[in-house]
């Protein structure tokens, strides 16, 4: 869900606790696999690796679930995902204006394992979160 996606993008660019680990600049945030130039660490990627139907939730709204992973390439990648999970972990997004989404809500997930980038020379890690997605009601068509 695109909608997502975007929330997600918005409360990362807006910490600027997390901008300050990537060297102050919003760019080294991104979403997908494509990762920036070699010499350009530290970064943060995600993307969406799952979408599954949930629960039925209130007046049979029904609640997706969508996982997202999360890479970071850094040396001081222990204290950028340390603030993704400040950021991250339990927080319910304000969702106003957005046309398909009511609630989003999210928590800590799955930490990987220690890595290390040998072309970027680097250290990375990886971290998933869990997305649990309300849809607004749709009127029929």
């Amino acid at each position: 869900m695109r909608e997502c996606d975007e929330l997600i993008y918005q409360r990362l660019i807006g910490d600027s606790g997390l901008v300050n680990l990537l060297q102050g600049e919003v760019a080294r945030i991104g979403y997908g696999f494509q990762l920036q130039a070699e010499d350009n660490v530290p970064q943060l990627r995600f993307f969406q690796m799952a979408g599954i139907p949930g629960t039925l939730v209130g007046d049979f709204a029904r609640t997706w679930e969508y996982t997202y992973e999360f890479g970071v390439w850094a040396s001081n990648y222990v204290d950028i995902i340390s603030r993704l999970k400040r950021l991250l972990d339990g927080y319910n997004f304000s969702v106003t204006g957005t046309a398909e989404v009511g609630a989003v809500r999210s928590v800590f997930d799955w930490d990987g394992p220690d890595q290390y980038d040998e072309v970027r020379e680097v250290s990375r890690k990886d971290v998933r979160f869990r997305f649990f997605v309300v849809p607004k009601a749709q009127n029929p068509i």
